[in-house]
């Protein structure tokens, strides 16, 4: 069990490293693609929306999932909601991003992602 929870760790931080080096490599430009368009779109155009909601759905989908499969797995305490868990980890990812690049600072992104591991980590056994 112990050796499953440290590849399911593993997993995030590989992620949570890609997204800080990405932001790096940028020098803290651009930000969140999808959240830059709902920035510009969202309010104007429903349509815009909802094609920009999907997207990020589509894009976020698969932690959730995950969080879900360490959950059923006992990874995660039984009474973890993964959805809301999810939700709360992309808020932190997305406003490292925006905070990141309002800031050009790509530890921004960083100190939130922390964050985030912090919280996933409350809810591991």
């Amino acid at each position: 069990m112990a050796e499953a929870r440290a590849r399911a760790r593993a997993g995030i931080d590989r992620w949570f490293a890609a997204l800080e080096a990405i932001q790096r490599e940028r020098e803290a430009r651009g930000g969140c693609p999808i959240g830059s368009l709902v920035g510009q779109l969202a309010e104007r155009d429903p349509l815009a929306r909802a094609a920009l909601a999907e997207g990020f759905d589509r894009w976020a989908r698969r932690l959730p999932d995950g969080l879900e499969r360490m959950r059923t797995s006992g990874k995660l305490a039984a009474n973890t909601d993964p959805n809301r868990l999810a939700t709360a980890t992309m808020g932190l990812l997305q406003g490292g991003l925006l905070l990141a690049q309002v800031r050009r600072d790509p530890d921004q992104l960083k100190i939130a992602l922390d964050a985030a591991r912090a919280l996933l980590r409350t809810a591991s056994h």
